[in-house]
């Protein structure tokens, strides 16, 4: 499953990824940040910047893992937030059945 959109990301959410990664060459980061953030096909954005498509693809697909995890903790911590406790103002009084 693709967690990433082609041309529906920020740079800084791409910037932050790929933080998270070893990929470390500026013309794969620079080809996966255009890609990602104006929607240019992947063999463009590699050609652009002047690296091989699988290089491209190598980190496309890390990026893609870094992004599946990310999204991983975001479920864990909003399901926390749906906690029936949580949902309860300190406030409020809790009604009792």
């Amino acid at each position: 499953m693709n967690h990433l959109l082609p041309g529906f990301e920020s740079k800084q959410r791409v910037e932050l990824l790929l933080s998270l990664t070893r990929i470390s060459s500026p013309e794969v980061i620079a080809a996966l940040t255009l890609h990602y953030t104006s929607a240019l096909p992947a063999e463009r954005a590699a050609a652009r910047h002047g690296i091989e498509l699988s290089n491209f693809m190598r980190g496309q697909k890390k990026l893609e893992q870094i992004a599946a995890t990310v999204e991983a903790i975001k479920a864990i911590d909003w399901a926390k937030l749906q906690s029936p406790l949580l949902l309860t103002s300190p406030l409020q009084p809790k009604q009792v059945a």
